[in-house]
């Protein structure tokens, strides 16, 4: 009597199991080439952001309401602003402000510490009426 093999364990299956291996890391690795050469492109067209010399955010400081100073947040400099119980001066330094050498009470503005980039919180001086923020885009 012969013996039938199931055709999942003859000779040819084998052989065919092993082409699909094949063909599927030849997939595998166009798939890959291509997420690497995408990332490649993305790294050297990337947009550039602002203007040339300019690496910071726009940053505004307000007295009552009102926009008295922007600033950008790449350059180094001291701003003077003038607040209703005195003048305080806004360091920037290194893409982080600060505010500096305040005639109010308390100078809780001045222990705020430095803020930088993306955090959001304002520095605010009661009793001058002044805040300093960094500006979100109009979207």
């Amino acid at each position: 009597m012969r013996k039938v093999e199931p055709s999942f364990l003859s000779g040819t299956d084998g052989i065919m199991h092993s082409v699909m291996k094949k063909k599927e890391i030849i997939i595998l690795a166009m798939i890959a080439l291509i997420a690497a050469i995408a990332i490649v492109l993305f790294n050297v067209f990337k947009p550039s952001q602002g203007t040339e010399g300019t690496e910071g955010v726009k940053v505004a400081i307000y007295h009552r309401n009102r926009i008295v100073q922007e600033f950008d947040s790449g350059k180094d400099a001291i701003y003077t602003i003038d607040g209703d119980y005195g003048t305080l001066d806004v360091e920037v330094k290194d893409g982080k402000w600060r505010v500096t050498n305040e005639e109010c009470p308390n100078h809780i503005c001045a222990e705020m510490g430095w803020i930088g980039e993306g955090e959001f919180l304002p520095i605010t001086c009661l009793p001058n009426n002044v805040v300093v923020v960094e500006e979100t885009p109009a979207s």
